[in-house]
């Protein structure tokens, strides 16, 4: 049994899509796609792939960029499809969320954005969403996660003996203990990819970037974090420490609204080096069963989007 289902599956949904509000009909908007009698409206569609085209700095009247825009749409208009496909799924096995587990989802992803609730609200209207908005595609991700829950994570199987031998393959640099850490938030409008090349592994070249462009905590700082618990980092922060020497840049991480690095600026003496410990402890081994499960899970939620996606009426109109 997984035991930190939660953090794996929000990662799967994202195989979905990124986590699109439901449909609406709108009257005399065009369609861009109709899905088992469910419309995905043109507007919605160009608020979807509207941030994507400004972090690359696509200009649809350029016809430069034309056949990029046009596999940009494409391939979103494919993850709101199967997005829709999922919830449609959930909705037939009465899969609902409530509005408290919204609610702590939202307070959820603040944290593990590592910004203030300020910095996040503005993150989020950043991409021109309200927070209801928001908070809808929490709530669509949450009942995915559902379903996935049900219909796919029971499916997977990491064994004890594949957790030990993965751990006394890679003790020496499973994160845990205490780092020190920088961390770079890109605001949400940057390139990331393109500044990420810029840095590559450079120590000083991130903290010089994260002075200047940062939307995280301690940006005159560089990002740096202080000494913390790995134990405490975001998901996805905590599994990017992993591999990680002293000096070294993570790649791209994605959060909830924004894109992030981290750079291990030191590790407490004698955290993560031990490798003569025979077996992992609990949190050790809850963080081996995601890495391990990770890819399976990500297998099973293809096939079964490929299943339902066999039987659902699609009619792409876009």
């Amino acid at each position: 049994m997984i035991k930190n289902p939660l953090c794996m599956l929000f990662a799967a949904t994202l195989l979905a899509g990124q986590l699109y509000g439901t449909a609406q009909a709108v009257p005399l908007a065009r369609v861009a796609a109709v899905v088992n009698g469910d419309m995905i409206t043109e507007r919605e569609l160009n608020r979807a792939v509207a941030p994507q085209l400004a972090k690359d700095g696509l200009d649809s009247s350029n016809p430069g960029d034309a056949g990029e825009i046009e596999r940009i749409r494409k391939q979103v208009l494919e993850n709101m499809i199967n997005e829709r496909i999922l919830l449609q799924a959930a909705q037939k096995l009465g899969i609902s969320i409530s509005d408290e587990q919204v609610d702590a989802a939202f307070q959820g992803a603040i944290h593990d954005s590592q910004l203030t609730e300020e910095e996040f609200r503005k993150q989020i209207a950043a991409q021109g969403l309200s927070e209801d908005e928001f908070k809808e595609r929490l709530r669509n991700g949450l009942v995915s996660q559902s379903l996935v829950r049900r219909m796919v994570l029971n499916k997977v199987v990491v064994t004890r003996n594949e957790i030990d031998a993965y751990y006394r393959e890679h003790s020496g640099t499973m994160p845990s203990g205490r780092v020190r850490i920088a961390l770079l938030i890109y605001p949400s409008d940057a390139n990331a990819e393109k500044w990420a090349q810029s840095i590559g592994n450079d120590k000083n070249k991130f903290m010089e970037v994260a002075r200047e462009i940062t939307v995280g905590p301690n940006k005159e700082g560089g990002g740096d974090m202080g000494f913390m618990d790995v134990a405490d980092l975001a998901p996805a922060l905590r599994m990017a420490v992993s591999g990680l020497e002293e000096g070294q840049v993570s790649p791209l991480v994605s959060t909830q609204v924004n894109m992030a690095q981290i750079c291990l600026l030191e590790r407490a003496e004698g955290d993560g080096e031990d490798a003569s410990i025979a077996e992992p402890d609990e949190a050790t081994r809850a963080r081996i069963e995601e890495i391990l499960a990770q890819p399976r899970l990500q297998a099973r939620l293809e096939d079964y989007l490929r299943e339902l996606r066999s039987k659902a009426l699609v009619d792409i109109r876009e």
